[in-house]
């Protein structure tokens, strides 16, 4: 399984980070080809045992990316805030651990990722750990550049 961490500084205070963050709708929106649905889209109303699937693909032809919520807790103002999350589908595994941390007048954003694809051998984990690093770098600097 690879594995990968990105970390973020922002100008945001650690609750807003933490909603543009886990924003599905917004996932939607910032990352190509994938649309994300399920129950509690949004940081408020994501509780543990929440479920959603991002289908990432064009047309019939993709795949779903099958989450559940193991266990969250919010920053506020003056503590961080923990996500950890498993996925479960049939072509993707593994878990994300999401940290939010007050720091100074802004937050700091850690994403680490467990990842494993289905048909791809484990000698590609270290380019598969590259992509991904690079991808949910992307992703999450968008999402918390995004306003709404």
């Amino acid at each position: 399984m690879a594995s990968f961490t990105v970390h973020l500084e922002s100008t945001l205070p650690a609750p807003e980070a933490w909603r543009r963050v886990l924003d599905l709708h917004a996932h939607t929106a910032v990352i190509p080809l994938t649309t994300v649905t399920g129950e509690g889209m949004s940081a408020d109303r994501l509780v543990p045992g929440s479920r959603f699937v991002a289908r990432t693909g064009v047309g019939p032809v993709g795949f779903d990316d099958v989450m559940v919520v193991d266990s969250i807790s919010p920053p506020t103002d003056g503590e961080g805030g923990q996500a950890r999350i498993h996925k479960e589908g049939k072509v993707v595994r593994g878990s994300i651990v999401l940290r939010v941390n007050p720091a100074g007048p802004g937050s700091s954003v850690e994403w680490s990722q467990q990842i494993g694809v289905r048909g791809v051998p484990r000698v590609l984990d270290p380019v598969v750990g590259r992509v991904g690093r690079a991808a949910y770098g992307t992703a999450l600097r968008r999402l918390l550049e995004r306003r709404g």
